[in-house]
């Protein structure tokens, strides 16, 4: 995946779109516009949206209205945006990869990810594999040289699809114990023995280890992660491939907006996206913050559904 554009980079982007000379599309925005969040409110998909709409409301003269549409993982949302009339005025946050698995393994969907009209993200929560702070397993060779079947919890379509997807790229003979409320839950879970590892998001492991009740053995990423900074990356350990798994918070609009309409959309979000506001709620929350172009986001999502195609029938196993 390119490297992602630093907070200057957007920040000067969307200072110059916005610049006397490079109005916006004259007839754009007609009104309040619609945000799809595909989840009920105080979830992930739903605090990042709601902070990226008051972002743009901070260049725009009208409201940026989030519009609650949960079920189906996400893929309830992603049909509402989709067929949303295409004049600028509604686009979505996605639950990616939530509403690529459906595809893959067959079930009738009312959506194209081939034809959304990506605008970009905001956080790309990737996994990492975490055992009890006194197990005997410290990498995942060690895992690997047990010869014994692996227990994991999981927590969530994306985080069992991640943990069998993990399993299978290791050949690692797995049991996934599902059922948890929470990732928090799935975590504890491995402090109270209840399996011997879990494949939580990165910024979930950290707040929630703060006690060191739990030691990372590989981060699913490319590169050093700050918060996990000694461990090795999938890449060291010679699993590239699943560094493209993550949970990312997507942002779209729906197939055929006019050309200057998307241009001034995309001005808008671009500034946003580099807010002061959003990044003072960042540093405020800790929360994951990795933004990412149209084009970058474009590129990891053809990755991540490679990957996923790859396992198919991982993905579909009961």
């Amino acid at each position: 995946m390119a490297r992602l554009p630093g907070i200057a980079t957007l920040v000067a982007a969307g200072a110059l779109a916005l610049m006397p000379g490079a109005s916006l599309a004259q007839s754009w925005p007609d009104g309040d516009i619609d945000l799809i969040i595909p989840s009920g409110p105080g979830g992930g998909f739903d605090v990042y949206g709601r902070v990226l709409a008051r972002a743009m409301e901070e260049t725009l003269d009208v409201n940026v209205l989030p519009q609650n549409v949960s079920g189906g993982g996400g893929m309830r949302g992603a049909t509402v945006a989709y067929q949303a009339e295409p004049d600028g005025q509604t686009f979505a946050v996605f639950n990616v990869p939530g509403i690529i698995e459906p595809v893959i393994t067959g079930e009738d969907v009312s959506y194209d990810i081939g034809q959304i009209d990506w605008l970009g993200a905001m956080a790309f929560n990737q996994y990492i594999v975490m055992v009890a702070a006194d197990s005997p397993y410290n990498t995942i060779d060690d895992l690997r040289a047990a010869g014994e079947t692996i227990s994991f919890t999981a927590y969530g379509s994306s985080g069992i699809a991640a943990n069998r997807i993990l399993c299978a790229e290791l050949e690692l003979d797995c049991q996934i114990i599902t059922g948890y409320p929470s990732n928090n839950e799935a975590l504890l879970g491995v402090v109270r023995g209840d399996a011997a590892a879990s494949v939580p998001p990165i910024s979930t492991a950290a707040a929630f280890n703060t006690g060191g009740d739990l030691k990372a053995i590989m981060v699913m990423t490319s590169g050093p992660t700050a918060l996990f900074p000694d461990t090795p990356t999938a890449s060291d350990a010679g699993y590239p491939a699943v560094a493209s798994l993550g949970l990312i918070r997507a942002f779209g609009l729906p197939p055929g907006v006019p050309a200057e309409t998307r241009a001034a959309f995309q001005q808008v979000f671009d500034t946003a996206l580099a807010a002061e506001s959003v990044t003072a709620w960042v540093a405020e929350t800790g929360n994951a913050y990795d933004p990412m172009s149209g084009e970058e986001l474009s590129a990891l999502i053809a990755s991540q559904t490679e990957l996923l195609t790859r396992y198919r029938d991982v993905l579909a196993a009961e």
